[in-house]
């Protein structure tokens, strides 16, 4: 899973990436709310936890813009508020979860694996020999799972978690490596190590567009 973080204390911050990244989950973290809608794409990432009490912009107004804009990323408040007001603003607002600090982080877990596993399909179907699970980004041909690389599986969930749709190279770039500057080459590179391992061509190539999963 790939999360985006609005927390502006570094010591929380950092025990919730450091946390999720033992279990191989990407986090993304902000400290500034402006800074956040600025830079940051929604529809990159599985979940977003939000602070309420943020520098720039507040969670409430990053949150709202953000649905404004028809992004449905899933979106859960951490925050030390309390109070029945602020938590009926949250949901308000637009968020499908709330929990107040101090927390647990493996409760944090917990809601995070509900709420992903309540927004989309654990396992697709990919072509007629594949599944692939989307909780746990793994790639299975019958009962034996087929061997991906972490940019493979990354590739693949976010093709699938589009599918239907064009990603743009960008896109797939963005998702893939950060803020690194990469060239079309490199993601080339990646998908055909990724079709490679697939016997069914089940990745479409726009030119110029980038790539696609069709509907099964």
């Amino acid at each position: 899973m790939k999360l985006l973080l609005l927390e502006d204390d570094p010591v929380i911050s950092e025990q919730i990436k450091n946390y999720f990244e033992l279990f191989d989950h990407l986090v993304d973290l902000y400290d500034n709310g402006e800074t956040l809608i600025q830079e940051a794409n929604p529809a990159h990432y599985d979940v977003m936890l939000l602070d309420i009490n943020t520098p720039g912009l507040s969670g409430l107004e990053v949150l709202r813009t953000f649905r404004e804009l028809s992004l449905e990323t899933p979106a859960i408040f951490i925050t030390a508020m309390s109070d029945l007001e602020t938590l009926k603003e949250a949901y308000r607002s637009g968020c499908n979860d709330y929990v107040r600090k101090p927390f647990d982080l493996e409760e944090l877990e917990v809601r995070i694996e509900h709420l992903v596993k309540g927004h989309g399909e654990r396992s697709l179907p990919l072509g007629e020999r594949y599944r692939f699970d989307m909780k746990n980004e793994r790639l299975y041909e019958g009962d034996n799972e087929v061997p991906l690389g972490r940019k493979e599986r990354r590739l693949l969930y976010l093709l699938l978690k589009h599918r239907g749709h064009t990603v743009s190279k960008e896109s797939l770039k963005t998702y893939l490596w950060d803020d690194r500057e990469v060239c079309d080459n490199t993601l080339r590179t990646t998908m055909k190590k990724l079709r490679d391992k697939l016997q069914e061509n089940v990745i479409e190539n726009l030119r110029g567009e980038g790539y696609r999963i069709p509907h099964a």
